[in-house]
């Protein structure tokens, strides 16, 4: 469920409430991305930006292949033609 808030800005900082920064896991020193969506300003944790962007990536990979592995395959095969 959404929740919408309203805070106000002090020199620039914004204070979330305890609550939101509960449910999100968002500590003194917590690094979270803010982002200029184009509708507004978007606040997400390191954490969840990257559980993102796997969850984008997965629909490319295939079950049981190493992305490393083939990663290290093709610099090998480029080495070689050096």
């Amino acid at each position: 469920m959404e929740q919408t808030i309203r805070v106000k800005v002090h020199n620039g900082r914004v204070v979330l409430p305890v609550d939101l920064r509960k449910k999100y896991g968002i500590e003194d020193g917590t690094e979270v991305i803010v982002s200029n969506t184009g509708h507004g300003i978007e606040v997400m944790t390191l954490n969840e930006a990257v559980r993102q962007a796997q969850e984008l990536c997965a629909k490319y990979i295939t079950p049981g292949i190493s992305l490393v592995d083939e990663l290290r395959k093709e610099r090998d095969r480029d080495e070689s033609f050096v």
